[in-house]
């Protein structure tokens, strides 16, 4: 399925109006289309790594591209929020991070850590509890003490959590949607709100405060971010 240039998401940093009229669309997978990137244009249009969409094509299906460690084959295949993608042949690795317009890559040296939300968590046989992290991964652990909305910092590929990163009152968190995209801020307060309007978090940004739907926000460290957000 493809999609035309102009009507494309802001979320795409590339040129619309050139000769090239579609785009490809990621394919559903475990981010969703308006948080999400196909593997392909990330490498054609983002990275600028090939020139060409039959050139990308051949590159991704001979296994030269991985994104969180495994190798990725699908061209359609959905990159996310906190990704890593990596090219082995030049050894580089890049971060999938919110901008303030668009989807925007950071290069990284820690292409094996990587940070999670916590969406959901079940209660699975054996007294253990399954979390299902925003990226389609789930972990299950022993000890629960592990709320929803809160975020961890895992080893990829082994999935093994390194750390746990509480939503709490003065916890840095990074907004991924709305008119604050791309920022950074401290959590002062949480409100619940009645029936089924998302809960909203009041974040102190460049000293003033906003009120920020939950769902809009990713916890990513208590005192100073725990992994690297910015070039």
């Amino acid at each position: 399925m493809h999609q035309k240039r102009l009507a494309a998401k802001e979320s795409y940093p590339f040129k619309r109006k050139i000769k090239k009229r579609f785009l490809v669309c990621p394919r559903p997978g475990p981010h969703p289309k308006e948080d999400s990137i196909p593997l392909l244009s990330l490498l054609r249009d983002v990275i600028g790594y090939c020139e060409n969409a039959k050139e990308t094509r051949n590159i991704i299906k001979s296994g030269k591209i991985m994104v969180d460690g495994k190798i990725r084959k699908d061209c359609k295949y959905p990159v996310g929020i906190f990704d890593i993608v990596t090219i082995p042949e030049i050894n580089e690795s890049y971060r999938v991070l919110p901008g303030e317009k668009w989807l925007k890559l950071v290069k990284t040296e820690d292409k094996n850590v990587k940070i999670c939300r916590i969406e959901n968590k079940t209660k699975i046989k054996g007294g253990k509890t399954q979390l299902n992290l925003h990226d389609g991964k789930n972990l299950i652990v022993d000890k629960d003490h592990y709320k929803t909305g809160d975020s961890v910092v895992i080893e990829i590929p082994k999935l093994k959590i390194e750390k746990h990163i509480k939503r709490e009152k003065d916890s840095l968190c990074l907004v991924i949607r709305g008119s604050n995209k791309g920022k950074i801020g401290k959590i002062k307060e949480v409100k619940k709100t009645l029936g089924s309007i998302s809960n909203l978090t009041s974040i102190e940004i460049n000293q003033e405060t906003v009120d920020i739907p939950e769902k809009f926000i990713f916890v990513i460290g208590e005192k100073s971010p725990a992994i690297k957000i910015s070039d």
